[in-house]
């Protein structure tokens, strides 16, 4: 189930909601009931990006750096 930004047309605020199926979509700020959908891009991801620095450190013993997320381990 995809996650959808908008805008409210009626009190300006943007928003990100997980949508299922045709439900309606409403803001949490004001309720108003037709809110904007906005252009959603994902980040592209570049090979031979550099390591951030907070994984750049060893290992420890008991864990991986950054939750073992950066592929070092």
């Amino acid at each position: 189930m995809p996650l959808f930004d908008y805008r409210c047309t009626a009190c300006n605020n943007e928003f990100e909601i997980l949508v299922r199926g045709r439900q309606a979509v409403t803001c949490p700020a004001c309720g108003a009931t037709r809110p904007e959908k906005l252009l959603s891009v994902p980040a592209p991801h570049r090979s031979g990006t550099p390591v951030p620095s907070s994984c750049a450190a060893p290992v420890p013993p008991a864990g991986g750096c950054c939750g073992g997320g950066c592929g070092l381990n």
